[in-house]
């Protein structure tokens, strides 16, 4: 299951989740009617157990009603529910819930209506980019493999990547940064126009990386990357008269907008997220973002790579 729906389920299990009446409850001035039907108020198990619209694209992609409420504690009542289906009936559970509450999420903050047929869509090509992601045979690792390692501490660790066009002299950057449990905290591509070269490429790559930390407002990073000769001329001493040069100077600029940054170096197999999603985001004409979340495809490998002390969901 994608890590963000397992996540999801369990904040939702919990009653963890920034409904309305939650935050009403905070004292925070809000309304408290649920923004899908407008009818009853905005709580978890209204979501779960009896609102229309939920309830409608529950029944479109084929899941059975939940039963009628035995407790008064909603978390038993949807636990209960959850372990009596069978695998695949919680797998598609979890990602319809989560798309719902996305989609209800854009509907409070852009207006963007939901639709049941959208909603339907939606989740059923998710199951299916995922199920088609479960069928990847595993390649056989080489036994000098560098794994990926989590940053100390506080510190955020933010891979790059760049994926080079020389015909068409572009680049796509591809940043991906994670703490030091391994979780992903967030990650963007990034598209440039007017790239010389593969070098070149790197160092913008490098530095949309810095800049995207500054924007997220960490504080102590570590960025790596696979292009040895970026790291080098970043942590030299002296300057040279190289293209990239500039680009160089930029970033070291910017050292002063955080408390700790450090460049470090690792090898192709360790950066395998970062390479993916630069390749990835050649599909995007404009520049993507995610926080706490990133592509099915990136979210598996950044699992994969998470130490296995972490692989507690």
């Amino acid at each position: 299951m994608p890590v963000k729906c397992k996540i999801f389920i369990w904040r939702l299990s919990k009653n963890f989740l920034p409904t309305f009446a939650n935050l009403h409850q905070r004292h925070l001035q809000v309304r408290n009617t649920c923004p899908l039907c407008e009818s009853c108020a905005d709580t978890v198990a209204h979501m779960v157990f009896s609102c229309p619209i939920a309830l409608q694209i529950l029944a479109s992609i084929g899941l059975p009603p939940a039963p009628t409420i035995q407790n008064h504690d909603f978390s038993e009542d949807f636990i209960y529910w959850f372990i009596h289906l069978n695998k695949g009936q919680q797998l598609l559970l979890s990602i319809a819930y989560w798309s719902l509450w996305y989609a209800r999420n854009k509907l409070v903050h852009e207006g963007s209506a939901c639709s049941i047929t959208k909603s339907s869509t939606f989740i059923h090509a998710l199951i299916m980019e995922f199920e088609s992601l479960q069928t990847l045979t595993t390649p056989i690792k080489p036994k000098n493999e560098v794994k990926w390692t989590p940053p100390i501490g506080d510190t955020i660790k933010l891979n790059f990547d760049a994926s080079f066009n020389s015909s068409l002299h572009s680049s796509v950057s591809g940043v991906v940064g994670r703490d030091s449990q391994g979780l992903l905290m967030a990650a963007c591509t990034y598209p440039h126009t007017g790239i010389v070269d593969s070098v070149a490429a790197e160092a913008k790559d490098c530095e949309m990386a810095v800049i995207f930390a500054i924007d997220l407002g960490f504080r102590s990073v570590q960025v790596e990357g696979d292009s040895l000769s970026i790291i080098k001329k970043l942590n030299s001493t002296t300057s040279d008269k190289s293209e990239v040069n500039p680009i160089i100077q930029d970033i070291l600029s910017f050292k002063n907008s955080f408390d700790a940054i450090t460049f470090s170096f690792v090898d192709r197999s360790g950066n395998a997220s970062a390479h993916e999603l630069a390749k990835l985001g050649r599909q995007f004409v404009d520049a993507r973002y995610w926080i706490e979340e990133a592509p099915v495809l990136i979210e598996q490998l950044v699992l994969r790579e998470r130490p296995l002390t972490f692989h507690y969901l």
